[in-house]
């Protein structure tokens, strides 16, 4: 039993570190991104991202991009971080403005009030 006890202990350890590496700290209600993360992001692999905003569970202020591979942390002061939003939040409102022709807000005639 005790050494099942420590088993999983370890296991947990090892997973919250390689969880931290990547710069996204999980906690059991919330997920912030406790640093930057390296490298770059496409605007079409984002799925959908996040504003994280300073204060007693989060220590920076961050963009949280979930993307099709992994969870990444982007500094919301860099240029790039900027232009990419910008183009997320374009593709966004297009998307919105596409969907909305296909389901009318009750502004249609019903077929019984035509005649």
């Amino acid at each position: 039993m005790l050494l099942q006890t420590i088993s999983v202990l370890s296991v947990t350890v090892i997973l919250f570190g390689s969880l931290e590496g990547k710069g996204v700290q999980m906690q059991p209600d919330v997920q912030c991104c406790m640093r930057y993360s390296q490298g770059k992001v496409r605007t079409k692999d984002v799925l959908k991202f996040e504003v994280q905003t300073e204060g007693p569970d989060c220590s920076i202020r961050a963009i949280i991009l979930y993307t099709k591979k992994a969870v990444k942390c982007a500094d919301p002061r860099d240029r790039k971080v900027k232009r990419l939003l910008r183009k997320l939040i374009q593709r966004q409102r297009a998307k919105v403005h596409r969907t909305m022709w296909l389901h009318p807000r009750g502004n249609l005639p019903v077929m019984s009030e035509i005649q």
